[in-house]
C-alpha cells in the first residue's frame, strides 16, 4: 500500500492517504487512464490533465480525501 501525507483543512493536520485506494476509485469513475509522474510521485495525469496533489485529484472527482485516510481504511 502506497501512502502519502496530505494536509486536512478539516482536521487542521496532515493525514496519511492510501494512494492506491484513491487511484483505484478514480480509475473506476474516470474514462481515462490514470498515470503517475515518474519525476514526482505525487503528480497524477488523467486525460492530459495534471493534478499536483492527491487532495486536488480527489476534489476534481468529487471524492472526500478523508475517505482514503489510513484511519478510515482500517475501520
Amino acid at each position: 500500500m502506497k501512502t502519502a501525507k496530505e494536509y486536512s483543512d478539516t482536521a487542521k493536520r496532515e493525514v496519511s492517504v492510501d494512494v492506491d485506494a484513491l487511484l483505484a476509485a478514480i480509475n473506476e469513475i474516470s474514462e481515462g487512464e490514470v498515470r503517475r509522474s515518474e519525476e514526482d510521485p505525487s503528480r497524477v495525469s488523467i486525460d492530459g490533465r495534471d493534478y499536483h496533489t492527491y487532495r486536488e485529484l480527489a476534489e476534481a472527482f468529487e471524492l472526500d480525501i478523508h475517505d482514503f485516510s489510513i484511519s478510515e481504511v482500517n475501520r
